[in-house]
């Protein structure tokens, strides 16, 4: 027995200075300071209980599109809330609310329209505009309690569309980043689940994707997260979303974005190393910039799970402006050495300059 434990210990080391050996021939070659740091970070124990686990690199031979651009986000539920009602000019040069002319009012809950039944506010004004001014049959909750109404678009003289003068919220919407964009057209975002004010995640019906532009930064401080402030119209409907879930937002867009020229390679969860690192993210400006980060801890993981690194914001020029990591950034991407590795998922309330990532592969294997 004694004879058979060293021969396993004397099999180990060899296996393990020859690995050592590969990782620093391969620095050499290809530059990569992070592989030497692989004796240094407990990889020989993980080496060793790969043998025993059977957990070994997965190679990824996928690319894909770098994200790092904001999104409208909606998932669609049962009706549409009425949070304003407005008027406007229609064809005959006089001003109409066709919302308030059949007796809608603010709070009320739009649930069907003409027959359908409203998840979202994209299908109420297709439904509008495709009337052609005649009346539709609307059914709303108000205090719980079903109504019946009929109202008729009209045509905006300026908009040159049928609108029925009223604003509303889907059960869920807000923004966030897009992280990346695969060659088929579908895509991930966010990194983690759109939730309600309960914290629970939304069940995904339908949703959508929409153009969507950065209006300005609220400031993350100590015990208070920041945001990105923005504004999405749901005429410039983009794409759809199929599943929202613990690893984040994802769906498929209608056509492949302007912006996807080069693709990236995806790493490994093995890969990933602490190190310096970049994320890309749009600000006010709404050009997509790369910053610079530190992935502080980077947790083996052999199966799907979040919160997979521990990210420290460096880089001076976003520190400036938004504190660190704000509500909005979440999905943004990770690349180090030349690979996507993961996205930006939560920050830490008590120091916005930290924060979580979830890799890469968990979202694309979604």
């Amino acid at each position: 027995m004694k004879k058979f434990l060293l021969f396993l210990l004397s099999f180990i080391f060899m296996l393990q200075f020859g690995l050592l050996v590969a990782h620093a021939e391969t620095n050499i070659v290809a530059q990569d300071v992070v592989a030497m740091q692989t004796a240094a970070d407990g990889s020989f124990f993980d080496e060793v209980g790969n043998l025993f686990t059977g957990n070994r690199p997965t190679k990824i031979d996928e690319e894909v599109y770098l994200g790092g651009y904001p999104l409208g986000i909606t998932l669609d539920g049962d009706g549409v809330t009425v949070i304003g009602l407005n008027e406007f000019v229609n064809q005959d040069g006089k001003l109409c609310c066709p919302a308030l002319t059949a007796g809608i009012a603010i709070n009320d809950v739009i649930v069907e329209l003409n027959g359908r039944k409203i998840y979202g506010s994209s299908k109420l004004t297709e439904i509008a505009n495709a009337s052609k001014g005649n009346p539709l049959p609307v059914k709303f909750l108000r205090d719980g309690k079903i109504q019946e109404s009929t109202i008729t678009p009209q045509k905006d003289l300026t908009a040159g569309q049928y609108r029925l003068g009223l604003w509303t919220r889907d059960s869920s919407s807000g923004i966030g980043t897009l992280t990346y964009v695969r060659k088929n057209l579908n895509f991930g975002s966010l990194g983690h689940p759109i939730c309600d004010p309960q914290g629970n995640t939304v069940n995904c019906s339908n949703g959508g994707v929409f153009n969507c532009s950065i209006d300005g930064i609220e400031k993350g401080k100590k015990g208070a997260a920041g945001e990105l402030k923005g504004s999405f119209c749901f005429d410039e409907r983009t794409g759809n979303i199929y599943t929202n879930n613990k690893f984040g937002a994802f769906g498929t867009f209608n056509s492949l974005p302007q912006f996807c020229a080069k693709t990236i390679a995806v790493a490994d969860v093995s890969e990933v190393r602490p190190g310096k690192a970049l994320i890309y993210c749009t600000l006010d400006d709404n050009v997509r910039k790369s910053y610079e980060i530190e992935i502080v801890k980077a947790t083996p993981q052999s199966s799907r799970d979040d919160k997979g690194m521990v990210i420290h914001v460096t880089d001076k020029e976003l520190l400036e402006k938004t504190g660190g990591i704000v509500q909005g950034m979440s999905g943004s991407p990770i690349v180090q050495n030349g690979k996507l590795v993961g996205a930006v998922t939560h920050v830490f309330v008590n120091d916005p300059t930290r924060g979580y990532g979830i890799y890469a592969k968990w979202m694309l294997t979604n």
